[in-house]
């Protein structure tokens, strides 16, 4: 017995040595990853996407569906191989077995009986049971692999979106700022003509209000620059208070508004009409296997037995010690109250509700093409004339200011054209931010909008059942 324990106590120390070092190598994979630190200098829209595919907690969520979708899938596997269990038993009985013979007793066993018995069991048929099973797991990995696509799409938009609006705001509050310039400016004119008694205290009163109300704005500006900027940080992960500067790529270019290629390369490439033809083929499948009842179910055992009146199970003057068989099983259900026919109908009604979301979703794909190819079209058209309305809202800006210096004109002209002025420039902007967060919608509803932004291929699941 000392040598035993002795051998227990070392074999314990040894592998408490060597669970203590696995820990220690994996104690900086299992802290908390510190978040990376804010970039410097202005972000790049391509940076700002790796930054936030890098972050994301759904990206992480369906990323762990996808660990478990594999995981799945390797159970799936495991019920084709044979398995191997052993049990031991103790029955005691009240009194030993007994035959009677020619009026003698004749006593044929124990009152107290030990079994140990190993069994290897391998199931040669199913009724496509076990097929189907295997088969609804992988398909549910590969739609493990599409929502995982859709998640990038997603957080894609989600970055774009929030990109181009938080460039609108910054331009929106150098609008803002160029306003209160200008008035400022209006002002000291205006106090200048008041005090020589060539315009009434009248307009240099407006001139203060309308200064005021800019002031104002240009707070709510202020404000919505911060907004979008911390909306922006969430996504890629930072502090909602980090100072975050982005490359100003606000721009308009040619872009193809064509709607019937768009809507066939959306009804091919859209990730969610993938995952449902994905769920077509797993009803089949669950068709097939609610069928399996229909079949008959054959498994072959063969099993090893110790048997014996004490527990160390020796030598025992009733029983044979060891004794193997080999047993092949035929099972089949021919009446179950039409058990397998209600399952094999609820599989169908599952395929038919499929095929019924598809095509609502055919549908609703073909408006967002068209929703998002109009918006396109009306942004294009809004730069056009934005364009030119900024153009004529300086230079009536300009000669209108000319003019009240000269007192040629009132100073509610000049305000007014002040007005058209930062009206005009918002236009411009606001255009210009429609016009690529619609372009990144028209993507986005195509299954697009990750092409050629150099960024890391997505973690593709281990599908080899041997760890």
């Amino acid at each position: 017995m000392s040598n035993k324990g002795a051998g227990y106590r070392a074999g314990f120390s040894f592998a408490a040595f060597v669970l203590i070092i696995l820990l220690a190598g994996a104690w900086p994979a299992m802290a908390a990853a510190p978040k990376a630190p804010p970039p410097k200098g202005e972000v790049t829209l391509e940076q700002a996407l790796s930054m936030a595919l890098d972050y994301s907690p759904n990206i992480k969520q369906t990323l762990a569906q996808m660990d478990k979708s594999a995981s799945q899938q390797k159970e799936a596997f495991t019920y084709f191989l044979p398995t191997l269990n052993t049990s031991y038993g103790w029955q005691a009985n009240q009194n030993p077995p007994q035959y009677h013979i020619m009026g003698q007793a004749v006593t044929v066993g124990s009152d107290n009986v030990y079994q140990w018995s190993t069994a290897l069991t391998q199931p040669l048929f199913t009724g496509f049971r076990l097929t189907s099973q295997y088969e609804l797991a992988k398909l549910g990995v590969d739609i493990a692999e599409t929502e995982l696509f859709l998640s990038y799409l997603e957080v894609a938009y989600q970055v774009k979106q929030a990109y181009f609006l938080f460039l609108r705001a910054i331009k929106n509050a150098e609008v803002a700022d160029k306003t209160v310039k200008q008035l400022e400016a209006q002002l000291k004119v205006s106090r200048d003509f008041y005090e020589v008694g060539i315009i009434p205290i009248n307009d240099v009163l407006k001139t203060e209000v309308s200064l005021s109300d800019a002031k104002q704005s240009r707070i709510k500006a202020y404000n919505n620059r911060a907004l979008t900027r911390a909306r922006l940080n969430r996504l890629l992960g930072l502090p909602v208070e980090n100072g975050t500067r982005v490359k100003d790529i606000l721009k308009s270019y040619p872009v193809n508004t064509d709607f019937q290629r768009a809507r066939q390369v959306a009804l091919v490439e859209r990730p969610e009409l993938k995952a449902l033809d994905l769920q077509l083929r797993q009803a089949d499948q669950s068709i097939r296997k609610a069928q399996s009842g229909y079949y008959p179910s054959l498994d072959l055992q063969a099993s090893y037995d110790f048997t014996g009146d004490t527990p160390t199970m020796g030598p025992s003057e009733y029983y044979d010690t060891t004794n193997w068989a080999v047993v092949t099983q035929l099972s089949w259900s021919f009446w179950e109250w039409g058990r397998t026919g209600h399952q094999t109908s609820q599989s169908r009604a599952d395929k038919r509700r499929l095929e019924a979301v598809k095509q609502d979703l055919e549908d609703e794909v073909n408006l967002q093409v068209k929703e998002a190819i109009l918006y396109l079209q009306e942004s294009q058209a809004n730069i056009a004339t934005a364009t030119v309305g900024v153009k004529q809202a300086e230079e009536n800006y300009r000669i209108t200011f000319e003019r009240y210096r000269e007192q040629l004109t009132t100073n509610t002209e000049l305000l007014d054209a002040q007005v058209l002025l930062a009206r005009a420039r918002s236009s411009y902007y606001d255009a210009l931010a429609t016009f690529n967060i619609a372009e990144a919608g028209l993507q986005r509803s195509m299954g697009r909008g990750l092409a050629g932004l150099n960024l890391k291929a997505p973690p593709q699941p281990d599908r080899s059942f041997w760890p």
